[in-house]
Protein backbone atom coordinates (compact mmCIF):
# COMPACT_ATOMS: atom_id res chain seq x y z
CA UNK A 1 0.00 0.00 0.00
CA UNK A 2 1.22 3.67 -0.50
CA UNK A 3 0.07 6.75 1.42
CA UNK A 4 0.50 9.74 0.10
CA UNK A 5 -1.99 11.35 2.98
CA UNK A 6 -2.48 10.85 6.91
CA UNK A 7 -4.65 7.92 7.46
CA UNK A 8 -5.27 5.57 10.47
CA UNK A 9 -2.76 2.68 10.78
CA UNK A 10 -5.11 -0.33 10.24
CA UNK A 11 -4.57 -3.35 12.74
CA UNK A 12 -3.56 -6.23 11.68
CA UNK A 13 -2.14 -9.79 13.18
CA UNK A 14 0.56 -10.22 9.90
CA UNK A 15 1.15 -9.67 7.40
CA UNK A 16 1.91 -11.32 4.55
CA UNK A 17 2.47 -12.60 1.84
CA UNK A 18 2.15 -12.07 -2.08
CA UNK A 19 5.01 -13.06 -3.67
CA UNK A 20 7.38 -11.90 -6.48
CA UNK A 21 7.80 -13.87 -9.78
CA UNK A 22 8.26 -17.01 -7.53
CA UNK A 23 10.31 -19.61 -8.94
CA UNK A 24 8.89 -22.82 -7.83
CA UNK A 25 9.99 -26.38 -6.86
CA UNK A 26 7.57 -29.27 -6.10
CA UNK A 27 9.13 -32.29 -3.81
CA UNK A 28 6.95 -35.10 -4.66
CA UNK A 29 7.17 -38.94 -4.41
CA UNK A 30 7.59 -40.71 -7.29
CA UNK A 31 4.70 -40.32 -9.96
CA UNK A 32 4.81 -36.72 -9.77
CA UNK A 33 6.58 -33.82 -11.65
CA UNK A 34 7.54 -30.56 -10.89
CA UNK A 35 5.48 -27.75 -11.24
CA UNK A 36 1.72 -29.33 -9.60
CA UNK A 37 1.04 -32.19 -8.62
CA UNK A 38 -0.01 -35.54 -11.36
CA UNK A 39 -2.10 -34.08 -14.42
CA UNK A 40 -5.81 -34.87 -14.43
CA UNK A 41 -8.89 -34.72 -15.50
CA UNK A 42 -11.05 -32.38 -12.84
CA UNK A 43 -13.69 -33.90 -10.94
CA UNK A 44 -16.35 -32.46 -9.09
CA UNK A 45 -17.78 -33.40 -5.83
CA UNK A 46 -16.36 -33.56 -2.39
CA UNK A 47 -15.33 -31.58 0.43
CA UNK A 48 -12.17 -29.68 0.78
CA UNK A 49 -11.24 -29.00 4.19
CA UNK A 50 -8.01 -26.74 4.56
CA UNK A 51 -6.06 -25.80 7.73
CA UNK A 52 -4.53 -22.04 7.89
CA UNK A 53 -3.21 -19.99 10.68
CA UNK A 54 -3.60 -17.33 11.99
CA UNK A 55 -7.03 -17.39 12.94
CA UNK A 56 -8.22 -14.90 15.76
CA UNK A 57 -12.01 -14.08 17.21
CA UNK A 58 -12.05 -10.62 16.23
CA UNK A 59 -11.82 -11.76 12.58
CA UNK A 60 -14.32 -10.80 9.96
CA UNK A 61 -15.19 -11.32 6.07
CA UNK A 62 -15.42 -7.30 5.83
CA UNK A 63 -12.31 -6.89 2.59
CA UNK A 64 -11.37 -3.64 4.40
CA UNK A 65 -9.70 -5.86 7.63
CA UNK A 66 -8.12 -8.60 5.91
CA UNK A 67 -4.56 -8.72 6.63
CA UNK A 68 -3.40 -12.45 5.65
CA UNK A 69 -3.35 -15.17 4.23
CA UNK A 70 -6.62 -16.58 5.61
CA UNK A 71 -8.91 -13.71 5.09
CA UNK A 72 -7.45 -12.92 1.79
CA UNK A 73 -8.53 -16.99 0.59
CA UNK A 74 -11.88 -16.34 2.51
CA UNK A 75 -12.28 -13.19 0.44
CA UNK A 76 -11.22 -14.88 -2.68
CA UNK A 77 -13.66 -18.22 -1.51
CA UNK A 78 -16.48 -15.70 -1.60
CA UNK A 79 -15.94 -12.87 -3.95
CA UNK A 80 -13.74 -11.64 -7.40
CA UNK A 81 -11.86 -8.92 -7.72
CA UNK A 82 -11.74 -6.59 -11.58
CA UNK A 83 -8.17 -8.17 -12.12
CA UNK A 84 -7.07 -12.11 -11.33
CA UNK A 85 -3.26 -12.49 -10.81
CA UNK A 86 -2.04 -15.89 -12.39
CA UNK A 87 0.93 -17.82 -10.64
CA UNK A 88 3.57 -15.94 -12.89
CA UNK A 89 2.05 -12.48 -11.35
CA UNK A 90 0.35 -11.18 -14.49
CA UNK A 91 -2.96 -9.80 -14.54
CA UNK A 92 -5.67 -11.75 -16.73
CA UNK A 93 -9.18 -10.38 -16.63
CA UNK A 94 -11.64 -11.09 -13.79
CA UNK A 95 -14.53 -9.25 -13.05
CA UNK A 96 -13.16 -6.72 -15.44
CA UNK A 97 -12.87 -8.57 -19.38
CA UNK A 98 -10.72 -5.77 -20.21
CA UNK A 99 -8.64 -2.60 -19.38
CA UNK A 100 -7.23 0.23 -21.01
CA UNK A 101 -5.46 3.50 -19.80
CA UNK A 102 -4.95 7.29 -21.44
CA UNK A 103 -3.21 10.32 -20.57
CA UNK A 104 0.03 8.91 -19.06
CA UNK A 105 -1.62 5.70 -16.99
CA UNK A 106 -3.59 8.69 -15.11
CA UNK A 107 -7.41 7.27 -16.27
CA UNK A 108 -7.96 3.87 -16.64
CA UNK A 109 -11.13 2.54 -18.09
CA UNK A 110 -12.42 -1.01 -17.00
CA UNK A 111 -14.64 -3.07 -18.80
CA UNK A 112 -17.06 -5.47 -16.63
CA UNK A 113 -18.22 -8.87 -17.85
CA UNK A 114 -22.18 -9.01 -18.52
CA UNK A 115 -24.28 -11.57 -16.78
CA UNK A 116 -22.24 -11.92 -13.58
CA UNK A 117 -24.51 -12.35 -10.24
CA UNK A 118 -23.99 -12.23 -6.50
CA UNK A 119 -24.71 -14.81 -4.65
CA UNK A 120 -28.13 -13.22 -3.56
CA UNK A 121 -29.24 -12.91 -7.45
CA UNK A 122 -28.30 -9.01 -7.96
CA UNK A 123 -26.70 -8.70 -11.05
CA UNK A 124 -22.90 -6.91 -11.07
CA UNK A 125 -23.20 -3.30 -12.38
CA UNK A 126 -20.12 -0.52 -12.54
CA UNK A 127 -22.30 0.87 -9.11
CA UNK A 128 -21.28 -2.38 -6.71
CA UNK A 129 -17.55 -1.72 -8.12
CA UNK A 130 -17.46 2.11 -7.63
CA UNK A 131 -18.97 1.65 -3.80
CA UNK A 132 -16.40 -1.58 -3.26
CA UNK A 133 -13.53 0.17 -4.39
CA UNK A 134 -14.35 3.57 -2.87
CA UNK A 135 -15.02 2.06 0.64
CA UNK A 136 -11.25 1.91 0.68
CA UNK A 137 -10.24 5.57 -0.06
CA UNK A 138 -12.54 7.18 1.93
CA UNK A 139 -11.32 9.66 4.11
CA UNK A 140 -12.02 8.00 7.04
CA UNK A 141 -10.64 4.21 5.97
CA UNK A 142 -8.76 2.32 8.10
CA UNK A 143 -8.52 -0.37 4.98
CA UNK A 144 -5.32 -2.25 5.02
CA UNK A 145 -5.87 -1.25 1.15
CA UNK A 146 -6.30 2.51 1.94
CA UNK A 147 -2.49 3.12 1.25
CA UNK A 148 -2.16 1.20 -2.06
CA UNK A 149 -4.89 3.50 -3.72
CA UNK A 150 -3.55 6.52 -1.45
CA UNK A 151 -2.85 7.99 -5.24
CA UNK A 152 -6.63 7.19 -6.96
CA UNK A 153 -8.43 10.50 -7.55
CA UNK A 154 -11.71 8.94 -8.63
CA UNK A 155 -13.96 5.85 -8.98
CA UNK A 156 -16.82 6.50 -11.14
CA UNK A 157 -19.36 4.70 -12.97
CA UNK A 158 -19.29 4.79 -16.89
CA UNK A 159 -22.52 2.93 -17.95
CA UNK A 160 -23.95 -0.12 -16.40
CA UNK A 161 -20.38 -2.08 -17.46
CA UNK A 162 -18.05 0.20 -17.37
CA UNK A 163 -15.81 1.86 -14.41
CA UNK A 164 -13.28 4.87 -14.61
CA UNK A 165 -10.46 5.15 -12.51
CA UNK A 166 -8.24 8.58 -12.34
CA UNK A 167 -4.76 8.00 -10.74
CA UNK A 168 -3.23 11.21 -9.21
CA UNK A 169 0.79 10.01 -10.68
CA UNK A 170 -0.36 7.76 -13.28
CA UNK A 171 0.74 4.05 -13.06
CA UNK A 172 1.17 1.06 -15.38
CA UNK A 173 0.72 -1.58 -12.40
CA UNK A 174 -3.22 -0.53 -11.72
CA UNK A 175 -4.36 -3.58 -13.30
CA UNK A 176 -2.11 -5.35 -10.84
CA UNK A 177 -2.88 -3.25 -7.98
CA UNK A 178 -6.86 -3.99 -8.98
CA UNK A 179 -6.10 -7.87 -7.98
CA UNK A 180 -4.94 -6.92 -4.59
CA UNK A 181 -6.82 -9.52 -2.39
CA UNK A 182 -8.61 -6.73 -0.18
CA UNK A 183 -10.53 -5.22 -3.55
CA UNK A 184 -12.77 -8.20 -3.77
CA UNK A 185 -16.38 -6.19 -5.27
CA UNK A 186 -19.55 -7.12 -2.97
CA UNK A 187 -23.00 -5.46 -3.94
CA UNK A 188 -23.94 -1.58 -3.62
CA UNK A 189 -24.29 -0.67 -0.38
CA UNK A 190 -23.50 -3.62 1.92
CA UNK A 191 -22.44 -4.00 5.11
CA UNK A 192 -23.60 -7.61 6.41
CA UNK A 193 -20.39 -9.36 6.48
CA UNK A 194 -21.78 -11.78 9.14
CA UNK A 195 -23.73 -13.08 6.22
CA UNK A 196 -21.32 -12.06 3.10
CA UNK A 197 -22.61 -12.01 -0.89
CA UNK A 198 -19.68 -12.26 -3.61
CA UNK A 199 -19.96 -13.61 -6.42
CA UNK A 200 -16.97 -15.81 -6.06
CA UNK A 201 -17.30 -19.91 -6.20
CA UNK A 202 -18.55 -20.75 -2.90
CA UNK A 203 -21.56 -19.18 -1.15
CA UNK A 204 -21.16 -18.64 2.68
CA UNK A 205 -23.15 -21.36 4.89
CA UNK A 206 -21.09 -20.69 7.95
CA UNK A 207 -18.57 -18.14 9.50
CA UNK A 208 -16.90 -19.00 13.26
CA UNK A 209 -14.34 -16.44 13.65
CA UNK A 210 -10.76 -18.04 14.90
CA UNK A 211 -12.54 -21.72 14.10
CA UNK A 212 -14.00 -21.95 10.77
CA UNK A 213 -15.39 -20.89 7.51
CA UNK A 214 -17.63 -23.00 5.62
CA UNK A 215 -18.58 -22.69 2.21
CA UNK A 216 -20.75 -24.40 -0.91
CA UNK A 217 -20.52 -24.18 -3.94
CA UNK A 218 -22.40 -21.09 -6.10
CA UNK A 219 -24.15 -23.41 -8.79
CA UNK A 220 -24.07 -20.12 -11.04
CA UNK A 221 -20.63 -19.34 -11.10
CA UNK A 222 -19.73 -17.70 -14.18
CA UNK A 223 -16.25 -19.43 -14.12
CA UNK A 224 -17.30 -22.71 -15.75
CA UNK A 225 -13.52 -24.21 -15.21
CA UNK A 226 -13.05 -23.46 -11.59
CA UNK A 227 -14.99 -24.67 -8.43
CA UNK A 228 -14.89 -28.46 -8.19
CA UNK A 229 -15.76 -29.36 -4.73
CA UNK A 230 -19.36 -29.28 -3.36
CA UNK A 231 -18.29 -27.86 0.16
CA UNK A 232 -15.15 -26.09 1.10
CA UNK A 233 -13.95 -25.50 4.39
CA UNK A 234 -11.17 -23.07 5.79
CA UNK A 235 -10.33 -24.54 9.30
CA UNK A 236 -7.79 -21.85 11.56
CA UNK A 237 -5.57 -24.11 13.11
CA UNK A 238 -2.54 -21.47 14.97
CA UNK A 239 -0.47 -24.37 15.96
CA UNK A 240 1.40 -25.87 13.41
CA UNK A 241 1.99 -29.26 15.12
CA UNK A 242 -1.60 -29.78 15.13
CA UNK A 243 -2.23 -28.77 11.52
CA UNK A 244 0.06 -31.40 10.53
CA UNK A 245 -1.11 -33.95 12.35
CA UNK A 246 -4.84 -33.14 11.00
CA UNK A 247 -3.49 -33.53 7.76
CA UNK A 248 -1.98 -36.94 8.34
CA UNK A 249 -5.19 -37.99 10.32
CA UNK A 250 -7.40 -36.92 7.22
CA UNK A 251 -9.29 -34.66 9.15
CA UNK A 252 -8.09 -32.09 6.47
CA UNK A 253 -6.72 -32.36 2.96
CA UNK A 254 -4.40 -29.27 3.16
CA UNK A 255 -2.31 -27.01 4.93
CA UNK A 256 -0.44 -23.91 4.59
CA UNK A 257 2.95 -22.25 5.26
CA UNK A 258 4.30 -25.52 6.67
CA UNK A 259 7.55 -24.70 8.96
CA UNK A 260 10.78 -25.88 7.63
CA UNK A 261 11.04 -28.55 10.60
CA UNK A 262 7.24 -29.88 10.08
CA UNK A 263 8.00 -29.97 6.29
CA UNK A 264 11.07 -32.17 6.93
CA UNK A 265 9.30 -34.48 8.70
CA UNK A 266 6.57 -35.07 6.38
CA UNK A 267 9.06 -34.56 2.94
CA UNK A 268 9.35 -38.09 2.84
CA UNK A 269 5.45 -39.14 3.98
CA UNK A 270 3.60 -41.28 1.49
CA UNK A 271 0.43 -39.77 0.67
CA UNK A 272 1.42 -35.86 0.97
CA UNK A 273 2.94 -33.67 -1.63
CA UNK A 274 4.48 -30.16 -0.58
CA UNK A 275 5.32 -27.78 -2.83
CA UNK A 276 7.26 -24.78 -2.35
CA UNK A 277 7.69 -21.49 -3.62
CA UNK A 278 10.89 -19.45 -3.27
CA UNK A 279 10.81 -15.26 -2.77
CA UNK A 280 7.23 -14.80 -1.30
CA UNK A 281 8.24 -13.49 2.02
CA UNK A 282 10.87 -12.00 4.23
CA UNK A 283 11.25 -12.62 7.81
CA UNK A 284 12.72 -9.20 9.68
CA UNK A 285 13.77 -7.31 12.36
CA UNK A 286 11.90 -4.20 12.66
CA UNK A 287 13.12 -0.63 14.61
CA UNK A 288 11.36 2.00 14.74
CA UNK A 289 12.70 4.78 13.17
CA UNK A 290 11.39 7.79 14.79
CA UNK A 291 12.26 5.81 18.23
CA UNK A 292 15.10 7.69 20.28
CA UNK A 293 16.87 4.55 20.31
CA UNK A 294 16.82 3.69 16.51
CA UNK A 295 16.79 7.07 15.44
CA UNK A 296 20.19 7.56 14.50
CA UNK A 297 20.77 5.53 11.16
CA UNK A 298 24.62 4.46 12.48
CA UNK A 299 22.43 1.90 15.58
CA UNK A 300 20.25 0.75 12.64
CA UNK A 301 23.48 -0.56 10.55
CA UNK A 302 24.98 -1.69 13.47
CA UNK A 303 22.16 -3.87 14.33
CA UNK A 304 22.06 -4.92 10.49
CA UNK A 305 25.38 -6.06 10.84
CA UNK A 306 24.81 -7.68 14.52
CA UNK A 307 22.40 -10.58 12.59
CA UNK A 308 24.33 -13.92 12.18
CA UNK A 309 21.95 -14.40 8.99
CA UNK A 310 23.30 -17.50 8.11
CA UNK A 311 22.94 -19.39 11.32
CA UNK A 312 19.39 -17.65 11.65
CA UNK A 313 18.43 -19.17 8.61
CA UNK A 314 20.02 -22.60 9.31
CA UNK A 315 17.92 -22.65 12.52
CA UNK A 316 14.74 -20.96 11.20
CA UNK A 317 14.79 -22.36 7.66
CA UNK A 318 16.59 -25.99 7.96
CA UNK A 319 17.19 -26.28 4.07
CA UNK A 320 14.54 -24.07 3.15
CA UNK A 321 14.81 -20.25 2.38
CA UNK A 322 17.77 -18.10 1.43
CA UNK A 323 19.97 -15.05 3.35
CA UNK A 324 18.33 -12.03 3.21
CA UNK A 325 19.79 -8.91 2.68
CA UNK A 326 17.71 -5.90 3.79
CA UNK A 327 15.78 -5.72 0.44
CA UNK A 328 12.25 -6.41 0.17
CA UNK A 329 12.81 -7.77 -3.90
CA UNK A 330 13.68 -11.34 -4.25
CA UNK A 331 16.12 -12.34 -6.57
CA UNK A 332 13.86 -13.86 -8.48
CA UNK A 333 12.11 -10.71 -9.71
CA UNK A 334 13.44 -9.27 -12.78
CA UNK A 335 13.97 -5.67 -11.12
CA UNK A 336 16.19 -7.34 -8.09
CA UNK A 337 19.10 -5.07 -7.81
CA UNK A 338 21.85 -7.83 -7.99
CA UNK A 339 24.39 -4.99 -7.28
CA UNK A 340 23.81 -5.01 -3.31
CA UNK A 341 26.45 -6.39 -1.58
CA UNK A 342 25.42 -8.77 1.04
CA UNK A 343 25.66 -7.90 4.31
CA UNK A 344 27.34 -10.32 6.09
CA UNK A 345 27.50 -11.14 10.43
CA UNK A 346 30.56 -8.21 11.68
CA UNK A 347 30.63 -7.29 15.22
CA UNK A 348 33.57 -5.24 14.68
CA UNK A 349 31.63 -3.12 12.72
CA UNK A 350 28.43 -2.92 14.28
CA UNK A 351 30.82 -1.58 17.36
CA UNK A 352 31.92 0.47 14.51
CA UNK A 353 28.95 2.41 14.09
CA UNK A 354 27.78 2.50 17.21
CA UNK A 355 30.92 4.49 17.95
CA UNK A 356 29.54 6.83 15.69
CA UNK A 357 26.38 7.29 16.88
CA UNK A 358 28.09 8.28 20.30
CA UNK A 359 27.18 4.94 22.06
CA UNK A 360 29.58 2.77 23.48
CA UNK A 361 26.77 -0.16 23.88
CA UNK A 362 22.53 -0.36 23.97
CA UNK A 363 20.55 -1.96 25.97
CA UNK A 364 17.20 -3.15 23.86
CA UNK A 365 14.25 -5.25 24.30
CA UNK A 366 12.60 -7.43 21.47
CA UNK A 367 9.29 -8.48 21.08
CA UNK A 368 8.81 -11.30 19.50
CA UNK A 369 6.59 -14.46 19.32
CA UNK A 370 6.19 -17.37 17.07
CA UNK A 371 3.07 -15.92 15.33
CA UNK A 372 5.70 -14.01 13.67
CA UNK A 373 7.56 -16.48 12.08
CA UNK A 374 7.86 -20.51 12.72
CA UNK A 375 10.48 -20.54 15.47
CA UNK A 376 10.91 -16.51 15.60
CA UNK A 377 11.10 -17.54 19.57
CA UNK A 378 13.83 -19.52 19.62
CA UNK A 379 15.94 -17.40 17.06
CA UNK A 380 15.40 -14.44 19.28
CA UNK A 381 18.35 -16.42 21.41
CA UNK A 382 20.43 -16.47 18.65
CA UNK A 383 20.29 -12.95 17.66
CA UNK A 384 20.50 -11.97 21.33
CA UNK A 385 24.31 -14.04 21.15
CA UNK A 386 25.20 -12.63 18.49
CA UNK A 387 24.27 -9.07 19.04
CA UNK A 388 26.21 -9.35 22.31
CA UNK A 389 29.39 -9.48 21.00
CA UNK A 390 28.36 -6.45 19.08
CA UNK A 391 27.72 -4.15 22.33
CA UNK A 392 23.69 -4.89 21.78
CA UNK A 393 22.61 -6.51 24.89
CA UNK A 394 18.58 -7.72 23.65
CA UNK A 395 15.83 -8.49 26.31
CA UNK A 396 13.76 -10.90 24.53
CA UNK A 397 10.11 -10.05 25.91
CA UNK A 398 8.27 -12.77 24.44
CA UNK A 399 4.58 -11.46 23.36
CA UNK A 400 1.33 -13.83 23.07
CA UNK A 401 0.95 -15.27 19.37
CA UNK A 402 -3.13 -14.25 19.70
CA UNK A 403 -3.00 -10.72 19.20
CA UNK A 404 0.34 -9.85 18.44
CA UNK A 405 -0.29 -8.03 15.05
CA UNK A 406 -2.91 -5.93 17.33
CA UNK A 407 -0.83 -5.10 20.12
CA UNK A 408 2.46 -5.61 18.75
CA UNK A 409 2.81 -4.49 15.31
CA UNK A 410 3.39 -1.19 14.23
CA UNK A 411 3.73 -0.25 17.70
CA UNK A 412 7.05 -2.02 18.91
CA UNK A 413 9.82 -0.13 18.57
CA UNK A 414 11.69 -2.98 18.31
CA UNK A 415 10.25 -6.43 17.47
CA UNK A 416 10.47 -9.60 15.00
CA UNK A 417 8.04 -9.52 12.07
CA UNK A 418 7.64 -10.69 8.33
CA UNK A 419 5.71 -10.01 5.62
CA UNK A 420 5.18 -11.39 1.91
CA UNK A 421 6.35 -9.98 -0.95
CA UNK A 422 3.85 -8.12 -3.91
CA UNK A 423 3.49 -8.43 -7.48
CA UNK A 424 5.68 -5.15 -8.22
CA UNK A 425 8.18 -3.15 -6.62
CA UNK A 426 5.97 -0.50 -6.61
CA UNK A 427 3.30 -2.21 -4.44
CA UNK A 428 5.93 -3.44 -1.78
CA UNK A 429 7.69 0.03 -1.54
CA UNK A 430 4.31 1.75 -1.43
CA UNK A 431 2.95 -0.75 1.18
CA UNK A 432 6.03 -0.60 3.84
CA UNK A 433 8.68 2.00 2.89
CA UNK A 434 6.44 4.94 1.36
CA UNK A 435 6.93 8.02 4.65
CA UNK A 436 3.30 8.22 6.25
CA UNK A 437 2.13 4.17 4.28
CA UNK A 438 0.11 2.34 6.94
CA UNK A 439 2.03 -1.02 7.01
CA UNK A 440 5.24 1.02 7.24
CA UNK A 441 6.54 -1.36 9.90
CA UNK A 442 9.76 1.09 10.72
CA UNK A 443 8.09 4.18 10.15
CA UNK A 444 11.39 5.13 8.02
CA UNK A 445 10.77 8.29 6.16
CA UNK A 446 12.79 9.13 3.15
CA UNK A 447 12.18 12.16 1.02
CA UNK A 448 14.40 11.20 -2.34
CA UNK A 449 12.74 7.57 -1.46
CA UNK A 450 9.31 8.81 -2.16
CA UNK A 451 10.26 11.06 -4.50
CA UNK A 452 11.67 7.72 -6.83
CA UNK A 453 8.70 6.01 -6.11
CA UNK A 454 6.44 8.10 -7.96
CA UNK A 455 9.08 8.80 -10.49
CA UNK A 456 9.18 5.03 -11.38
CA UNK A 457 5.13 5.02 -12.36
CA UNK A 458 5.75 7.50 -14.91
CA UNK A 459 6.97 5.20 -17.76
CA UNK A 460 6.66 1.63 -18.35
CA UNK A 461 10.18 1.39 -19.99
CA UNK A 462 11.71 -1.91 -18.21
CA UNK A 463 15.16 -0.24 -17.95
CA UNK A 464 14.53 3.07 -16.84
CA UNK A 465 12.30 1.28 -13.83
CA UNK A 466 14.66 -0.79 -13.40
CA UNK A 467 17.55 2.17 -12.89
CA UNK A 468 15.11 3.21 -10.50
CA UNK A 469 14.45 0.43 -8.66
CA UNK A 470 17.93 -0.22 -8.42
CA UNK A 471 18.48 2.51 -6.44
CA UNK A 472 15.39 2.12 -4.19
CA UNK A 473 16.52 -0.78 -2.96
CA UNK A 474 19.66 0.55 -2.49
CA UNK A 475 18.26 2.97 -0.56
CA UNK A 476 16.26 0.16 1.62
CA UNK A 477 19.31 -1.58 1.71
CA UNK A 478 21.37 1.17 3.62
CA UNK A 479 18.66 3.47 5.59
CA UNK A 480 15.67 1.50 6.25
CA UNK A 481 14.88 -0.19 9.65
CA UNK A 482 13.63 -3.13 7.80
CA UNK A 483 16.36 -5.61 8.81
CA UNK A 484 15.17 -8.56 6.31
CA UNK A 485 17.47 -11.73 7.51
CA UNK A 486 15.98 -14.63 5.57
CA UNK A 487 13.35 -15.21 2.56
CA UNK A 488 12.22 -18.18 3.41
CA UNK A 489 10.42 -20.72 1.36
CA UNK A 490 6.51 -20.67 1.20
CA UNK A 491 5.53 -24.62 1.97
CA UNK A 492 2.36 -26.07 1.61
CA UNK A 493 1.39 -29.48 1.92
CA UNK A 494 -1.32 -31.45 0.11
CA UNK A 495 -2.73 -34.93 0.75
CA UNK A 496 -2.50 -37.00 -2.81
CA UNK A 497 -6.19 -36.82 -3.66
CA UNK A 498 -5.95 -33.03 -3.97
CA UNK A 499 -5.83 -32.54 -7.93
CA UNK A 500 -4.64 -29.48 -9.99
CA UNK A 501 -2.49 -27.77 -6.98
CA UNK A 502 0.58 -26.28 -7.94
CA UNK A 503 3.02 -23.81 -6.79
CA UNK A 504 2.10 -20.00 -7.38
CA UNK A 505 4.18 -16.60 -7.76
CA UNK A 506 1.62 -14.97 -6.03
CA UNK A 507 1.02 -16.33 -2.76
CA UNK A 508 0.55 -19.56 -0.08
CA UNK A 509 -2.35 -22.24 -1.47
CA UNK A 510 -2.39 -20.99 -5.14
CA UNK A 511 -2.17 -16.89 -4.57
CA UNK A 512 -5.35 -17.91 -1.91
CA UNK A 513 -7.00 -18.98 -4.39
CA UNK A 514 -7.09 -22.78 -3.75
CA UNK A 515 -11.04 -23.30 -3.46
CA UNK A 516 -11.11 -22.48 -7.35
CA UNK A 517 -8.54 -24.13 -8.65
CA UNK A 518 -8.09 -27.85 -7.19
CA UNK A 519 -10.20 -31.02 -6.96
CA UNK A 520 -10.55 -33.94 -5.37
CA UNK A 521 -9.42 -37.39 -7.32
CA UNK A 522 -11.95 -40.46 -6.17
Amino acid sequence: MEDGTKLLKPSRRKFIQSTSLATASLMLPIGFGAGGVRAATPQRGGTLRVAMSPGSTSDTLDPMSYVDSPQFTAGLTLANCLVEIDKDKKPIPELAESWESSDAFKRWKFTLRSGVTFHNGKPLTSADVVYSLKRHIAPDSTSAAAGLLADVDDVVADGDLGVIITHKTGTPDLPIIMGDFHLVIIPEGFTDFANFVGTGPYKLIRFEPGVVLETERNENYWKADRAFVDKFDLVFINDSTAAANALMTGEVQAVSKLGSQLAKRLQSRDGINLITSEGGSCNSLDMNCQSKLFGDNNVRTAMKLAIDRQKMVEFIGSGFGTVGNDNPIPSNDPFFNADIKQREYDPEQAKFHLKKAGIDSLDLTLQVSDAAYSGAVDSASLLQESAKVAGLNIRIKKEPEDGYWSNVWLKSDFMAAYFGTRPTPDMMFSIFYKSGAPWNESHWENKTFDRLLVEARLTDDFTKRKEIYDEMQQLAHDDSGIAIFMMPSIIDAYASEVQGAEADGVRTMMGARVAERVWLQG
